[in-house]
């Protein structure tokens, strides 16, 4: 198994690299920082190839874990927790010697799921057993770490989707904005893509059509083995919701509510939960 050994060297040095040194020990591949970077590397980019490999990332937190750091736009810790996330890993807080979870006001909003996680002890008392027991579960908590699912959105006003965007990108998606048909086309022939996301009338492209999200349908490159498609329009588009589902489409929406849960449902990204879309 990956286990990526998230902690602040101020708090649980310690307890990070003897736990990492008996994950090594039962047969896993344990990311303990200091220890895994080689100098010269690019610290971010290790991070994030590490995460995306885990199959369960441990967070310690001690007595003297400085959750408002987690705030700061610098934080590494934050950082990680944010590509587990992202990458579906499973993450499982390790209290060290009293350390506690912070509550969800001490926490930025994108991390506040960590409250919800069960944690497992690491007591002074009972330190040699409470790690074996805690490498034991490893394989019981292990998850498959998801890939970055990628959706090509196209629409010729893309700020429009802002909101929309953001809200599902902790979901392991990412997204390439174009804005017209000729682009999409260019795309699709050149990058892989899980999902593409169409208005239907654009008046602000070389397209400058009410019915170029139709047109794109019918294309080639969409009718023959293309990626699934959502349009994502007015009204008018659901109005014509029959005709452009008979086309290929495999959802017609107005509602933000309701494309953010067609994405995340054909993406197999559901968790069933409530998707904040206030921020």
């Amino acid at each position: 198994m990956e286990v990526f050994v998230s902690y602040q060297r101020a708090d649980t040095l310690f307890a990070a690299h003897a736990v990492g040194f008996a994950l090594s020990g039962a047969g896993h591949n344990a990311f303990v920082d200091t220890g895994s970077i080689s100098g010269g590397d690019l610290y971010p980019q290790e991070i994030r190839n590490a995460v995306s490999r885990a199959n369960v990332m441990l967070s310690m937190i001690g007595p003297s874990f400085d959750v408002a750091r987690l705030k700061e736009a610098t934080c590494v810790v934050a950082y990680e927790w944010r590509r587990a996330r992202f990458h579906g890993v499973a993450v499982v807080p390790v209290l060290v010697d009293g350390g506690r979870i912070p509550s969800d006001a001490d926490l930025p909003a994108e991390l506040r799921w960590f409250t919800k996680r069960d944690a497992y002890f690491l007591r002074r008392e009972s330190f040699s057993d409470d790690v074996s027991a805690l490498v034991d579960a490893i394989p019981v908590l292990a998850t498959i770490p998801r890939r970055a699912a990628r959706v090509l959105w196209v629409d010729d006003l893309p700020a429009n989707n802002e909101i929309e965007r953001k809200t599902l990108r902790p979901h392991g998606i990412v997204f390439d904005n174009v804005v017209s048909t000729s682009e999409a086309v260019d795309q699709l022939a050149n990058e892989s893509y899980d999902l593409v996301i169409t208005d239907l009338g654009r008046a602000h492209s070389s397209d400058s059509s009410q019915t170029a999200g139709v047109s794109f349908l019918k294309h080639p490159s969409i009718v023959h083995g293309g990626p699934p498609v959502i349009v994502y329009a007015s009204q008018w588009a659901v109005r014509r919701k029959g005709e452009l589902i008979g086309l290929g489409a495999s959802e017609v929406t107005a509602n933000r509510r309701q494309l953010i849960d067609s994405v995340l449902a054909i993406l197999g990204r559901a968790e069933g939960q409530q998707v904040d879309l206030s921020r």
